[in-house]
């Protein structure tokens, strides 16, 4: 069996002279690594937009306290 894979995530790739069988499988395998791949990509690009969310609102209610302690509002 032939067994290349992708330079970066090193993700099976199929080759011409692996048997059907031997090809299913290994699709199958890569299929899944970059399911994982997308998924923890998703889970951190969320926790990334709720950090700065969580941000913006600190600072505008910091921005509102120092308004309000000042009496402009």
């Amino acid at each position: 069996m032939i067994d290349q894979k992708t330079p970066n995530q090193q993700y099976k790739l199929p080759h011409i002279q692996n048997t059907g069988a031997e090809e299913v499988a290994r699709l199958r395998d890569t299929v899944t690594a970059i399911d994982n791949d997308v998924a923890a990509l998703n889970v951190g690009l969320a926790n990334k937009a709720s950090k700065a969310t969580t941000d913006n609102l600190q600072a505008q209610i910091d921005d509102l306290s120092i308004l309000i302690f000042a009496g402009l509002i």
